[in-house]
Protein backbone atom coordinates (compact mmCIF):
# COMPACT_ATOMS: atom_id res chain seq x y z
CA UNK A 1 0.00 0.00 0.00
CA UNK A 2 3.14 2.08 1.22
CA UNK A 3 4.22 1.45 -2.47
CA UNK A 4 1.18 2.46 -4.29
CA UNK A 5 0.98 5.92 -2.43
CA UNK A 6 4.09 6.85 -3.58
CA UNK A 7 3.51 6.10 -7.12
CA UNK A 8 0.81 8.32 -6.76
CA UNK A 9 2.90 11.28 -5.15
CA UNK A 10 5.45 10.51 -8.33
CA UNK A 11 2.53 10.84 -10.70
CA UNK A 12 1.08 14.25 -9.23
CA UNK A 13 4.28 15.34 -9.13
CA UNK A 14 5.46 14.78 -12.26
CA UNK A 15 1.91 16.13 -13.70
CA UNK A 16 2.45 19.63 -11.99
CA UNK A 17 5.33 19.67 -13.30
CA UNK A 18 4.13 18.79 -16.91
CA UNK A 19 1.84 21.68 -16.17
CA UNK A 20 3.85 24.15 -15.36
CA UNK A 21 6.70 23.67 -17.92
CA UNK A 22 4.80 22.70 -20.95
CA UNK A 23 1.69 25.12 -20.52
CA UNK A 24 1.47 27.54 -23.67
CA UNK A 25 3.23 30.87 -22.82
CA UNK A 26 1.21 34.17 -23.42
CA UNK A 27 1.45 34.59 -27.55
CA UNK A 28 3.30 37.15 -29.44
CA UNK A 29 3.93 37.80 -32.57
CA UNK A 30 2.49 37.02 -35.74
CA UNK A 31 1.42 34.13 -37.45
CA UNK A 32 1.52 32.57 -40.69
CA UNK A 33 -1.52 33.21 -42.48
CA UNK A 34 -3.19 30.19 -44.22
CA UNK A 35 -4.29 31.61 -47.78
CA UNK A 36 -7.89 30.10 -48.73
CA UNK A 37 -8.45 29.07 -45.06
CA UNK A 38 -8.08 31.94 -42.37
CA UNK A 39 -11.10 34.32 -42.65
CA UNK A 40 -10.77 38.31 -42.29
CA UNK A 41 -11.70 39.15 -39.02
CA UNK A 42 -13.90 42.70 -40.65
CA UNK A 43 -15.39 41.63 -43.45
CA UNK A 44 -15.39 37.66 -43.15
CA UNK A 45 -14.16 36.76 -46.59
CA UNK A 46 -11.55 34.21 -47.11
CA UNK A 47 -8.22 35.38 -46.99
CA UNK A 48 -7.01 34.40 -50.87
CA UNK A 49 -4.39 36.98 -52.22
CA UNK A 50 -1.04 36.83 -50.75
CA UNK A 51 0.46 39.88 -50.88
CA UNK A 52 -2.52 42.05 -49.10
CA UNK A 53 -3.28 41.08 -45.69
CA UNK A 54 -2.36 41.55 -42.21
CA UNK A 55 -2.80 40.63 -38.24
CA UNK A 56 -3.53 42.56 -34.88
CA UNK A 57 -2.72 41.25 -31.81
CA UNK A 58 -4.40 42.86 -29.04
CA UNK A 59 -2.83 43.15 -25.44
CA UNK A 60 -5.01 40.22 -24.36
CA UNK A 61 -2.76 38.00 -26.89
CA UNK A 62 -5.95 37.66 -29.17
CA UNK A 63 -4.52 37.33 -33.19
CA UNK A 64 -7.35 38.63 -35.81
CA UNK A 65 -6.23 38.23 -39.37
CA UNK A 66 -7.23 40.25 -42.07
CA UNK A 67 -7.44 39.96 -46.35
CA UNK A 68 -6.62 43.73 -46.57
CA UNK A 69 -4.58 46.30 -45.30
CA UNK A 70 -7.49 48.68 -45.69
CA UNK A 71 -9.43 46.20 -43.49
CA UNK A 72 -6.62 45.86 -40.49
CA UNK A 73 -6.32 49.70 -40.55
CA UNK A 74 -10.27 49.99 -40.29
CA UNK A 75 -10.23 47.49 -37.03
CA UNK A 76 -7.50 49.21 -36.05
CA UNK A 77 -9.42 52.71 -35.64
CA UNK A 78 -12.19 50.36 -33.80
CA UNK A 79 -9.96 49.36 -31.14
CA UNK A 80 -10.50 52.74 -29.49
CA UNK A 81 -7.19 54.13 -29.27
CA UNK A 82 -5.75 51.53 -27.83
CA UNK A 83 -2.54 50.43 -30.35
CA UNK A 84 -2.21 46.75 -30.89
CA UNK A 85 0.60 44.92 -32.04
CA UNK A 86 0.13 45.01 -36.25
CA UNK A 87 1.99 43.23 -38.95
CA UNK A 88 1.36 43.44 -43.00
CA UNK A 89 2.38 41.19 -45.52
CA UNK A 90 5.34 42.71 -47.68
CA UNK A 91 3.97 43.00 -51.41
CA UNK A 92 7.17 41.84 -52.72
CA UNK A 93 7.74 38.67 -50.59
CA UNK A 94 4.87 37.65 -48.93
CA UNK A 95 6.03 37.72 -46.11
CA UNK A 96 4.28 39.58 -42.58
CA UNK A 97 6.48 42.76 -41.59
CA UNK A 98 5.70 44.86 -38.62
CA UNK A 99 3.26 47.84 -39.42
CA UNK A 100 5.28 50.60 -38.10
CA UNK A 101 8.31 50.13 -40.00
CA UNK A 102 6.78 48.90 -43.27
CA UNK A 103 6.55 51.33 -46.47
CA UNK A 104 2.81 51.99 -47.55
CA UNK A 105 1.50 52.44 -50.80
CA UNK A 106 -1.97 54.03 -52.14
CA UNK A 107 -2.11 53.26 -55.79
CA UNK A 108 -5.11 52.50 -58.21
CA UNK A 109 -2.54 50.73 -60.02
CA UNK A 110 -3.34 47.04 -58.28
CA UNK A 111 -6.80 45.63 -56.91
CA UNK A 112 -6.51 44.89 -53.12
CA UNK A 113 -9.31 42.19 -52.15
CA UNK A 114 -11.39 44.81 -50.29
CA UNK A 115 -10.67 48.06 -52.81
CA UNK A 116 -8.62 49.64 -50.57
CA UNK A 117 -5.71 50.31 -52.84
CA UNK A 118 -3.13 49.66 -50.13
CA UNK A 119 -0.12 47.63 -50.19
CA UNK A 120 2.69 47.27 -48.10
CA UNK A 121 6.66 46.60 -48.19
CA UNK A 122 9.64 46.09 -46.33
CA UNK A 123 11.65 47.84 -48.24
CA UNK A 124 11.36 51.62 -49.18
CA UNK A 125 13.45 51.08 -52.61
CA UNK A 126 10.95 48.31 -53.70
CA UNK A 127 8.01 50.44 -52.99
CA UNK A 128 9.56 52.89 -54.86
CA UNK A 129 9.76 51.05 -57.99
CA UNK A 130 6.50 49.45 -57.38
CA UNK A 131 5.19 53.09 -57.67
CA UNK A 132 7.23 53.92 -60.69
CA UNK A 133 5.64 50.67 -62.51
CA UNK A 134 2.18 50.73 -61.47
CA UNK A 135 1.26 54.33 -60.17
CA UNK A 136 0.49 55.61 -57.21
CA UNK A 137 2.33 57.46 -53.77
CA UNK A 138 3.89 56.01 -50.67
CA UNK A 139 2.23 57.19 -47.87
CA UNK A 140 2.64 57.61 -43.90
CA UNK A 141 0.80 55.29 -42.02
CA UNK A 142 -0.82 58.72 -39.98
CA UNK A 143 -1.86 59.80 -43.96
CA UNK A 144 -3.43 57.10 -44.57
Amino acid sequence: MKRLGMGLGIAAIAFVLAVVFLWPGEATGPAPIRHGFDACARCRMLIGSPGFGGELRDQHGILTKYDDVGCLLGAMLGSRGEMPDAWVEDRDSGTLVPLLTAQLVHTDGVETPMGHGIVAFRDEGVARAFVAAQGGALVRLEDV
